[in-house]
């Protein structure tokens, strides 16, 4: 398995990876659309954007958006439901620290679905504490 940063060529992947993903369906509009994605691609400086690959297969992914010049926004990790439990999670968010390490950002925040059990243990695990409760509204407006 390989990281890297993500590419045009992988959106199609990536973005069905985020469709399938249940962490990611606590809303309408549950996961970025495909022209969101080539958007975070065109931006590396603001943006990582990596992803896991087994040759041409993509195993996973993650998204960050550096905020300020300490803190970073974990937007989405993702692993194909296949592949979970194999430590790609893991591996994917250790190279963005070390992304992040480079660029002396120290702060990563992320929100996380409450009622997403395993989803918070994995968090929990990798060092991360809730320190805020914010609930999340939306409204269609007709």
């Amino acid at each position: 398995m390989k990281i890297r940063r993500a590419k045009k060529e992988d959106i199609s992947e990536i973005f069905a990876i985020g469709e399938s993903a249940e962490e990611f369906k606590f809303s309408k509009k549950h996961f970025h659309e495909k022209f969101e994605l080539r958007e975070f691609l065109k931006k590396p400086k603001e943006n990582v954007f990596l992803v896991a690959a087994e040759g041409k297969e993509i195993l996973g992914f993650i998204y960050a958006k550096i905020i300020t010049e300490d803190w970073c926004m974990l937007d989405n990790l993702a692993v194909k439901k296949e592949y979970r439990q194999h430590g790609i999670g893991s591996a994917l968010l250790n190279e963005l620290y070390k992304i992040l390490k480079k660029e002396k950002i120290d702060y990563v925040q992320i929100l996380e679905e409450i009622h997403h059990k395993a989803t918070r243990k994995f968090w929990h695990d990798k060092g991360f504490r809730e320190e805020k409760v914010f609930v999340w509204a939306d409204k269609k407006i007709k």
